[in-house]
């Protein structure tokens, strides 16, 4: 049976198997051949000699954060402090599309709106874009219950902002005591508390706490995001040219539906912006 790397610490891996824990470092083999282990990969390992022997194919990987062979990408959004931003989560949710991952939103801190008027517009947003969202208290801990049968047996990565309340959903939702940041107003961001990537046993399976940022630059081309924005994969093939980027193309089946008013202004715009970002074509992220 295979190890699994759950931690690194400076040069060295923290390798679960069979209910034990090694502290182990790549054999010479492996660091002549360059090969670059990540939290999340499945590994042969020498348990006399603590050095990983072999490292084993990847089901899947993310870039930000580093980690691989993930069932599903847990996306923390708060309502406020930070602000709900619907641009981010499409960024997310068209990064897990490209990783070819399952996404899921959480939605924190609910209990601090003055009315429920913008939750339930952020929801009807998500459910166009047929993401499946919880709202949940890590305080009071409503919503927890039906989110832990949903994780149960999964990989599962958190992704989000500072200041989000990851550490806090975490903690709420299990009996682990990850330390919590807080938000500051002043800056509008919160503090970077998560510093490593770590997979915490749970639920049958693992959930991976991951440092948050105040920014996140998308590793893909603009091809790429074409293909992957949320709701866009059905477009493929449908439009005039197969190269169609949905920005500037004549015969763009996109901005007829959009149009059409089958895709929302909003998310259209976004999607434009989010393009702007990127590169036509790119040799980092293969």
């Amino acid at each position: 049976m295979p190890g699994l790397v759950i931690n690194k610490q400076k040069s060295s891996f923290i390798v679960a198997k069979n209910g034990e824990t090694y502290v182990t470092k790549p054999s010479g083999n492996l660091i002549k051949s360059r090969q670059t282990i990540y939290v999340g990969d499945y590994v042969e390992i020498d348990t006399e000699n603590n050095l990983i022997s072999e490292l084993l194919p990847r089901r899947n990987f993310l870039i930000r954060p580093p980690i691989a062979n993930v069932d599903i990408v847990l996306i923390v959004m708060s309502m406020v402090q930070p602000d709900f931003s619907l641009f981010l989560v499409e960024k997310f949710l068209s990064y897990a599309n490209f990783a070819e991952i399952k996404p899921l939103v959480i939605i924190t801190k609910q209990d601090k709106l003055d009315s429920y008027e913008l939750l339930s517009n952020i929801q009807a947003s998500l459910d166009k874009l047929h993401v499946k969202n919880y709202v949940v208290n890590n305080k009071s801990g409503e919503g927890l219950d039906v989110v832990r049968k949903y994780l149960h047996g999964k990989v599962v990565a958190l992704m989000g902002q500072s200041g989000v309340g990851k550490s806090s959903f975490i903690n709420a939702l299990t009996d682990y005591d990850r330390e919590v940041g807080k938000f500051s107003i002043n800056i509008n961001r919160g503090r970077h508390v998560t510093k490593e990537v770590i997979m915490l046993p749970f639920n049958a399976g693992y959930l991976v706490d991951t440092p948050g940022f105040s920014s996140f630059e998308l590793p893909l081309t603009k091809g790429d995001l074409a293909e992957n924005f949320p709701g866009f994969k059905k477009y493929i093939g449908t439009c005039k040219f197969n190269d169609c980027l949905h920005v500037n193309e004549i015969g763009c089946s996109v901005k007829a539906d959009v149009s059409a008013g089958l895709i929302s202004e909003e998310s259209y715009n976004n999607y434009v912006m989010i393009s702007a970002e990127l590169k036509f074509f790119s040799e980092d992220y293969k």
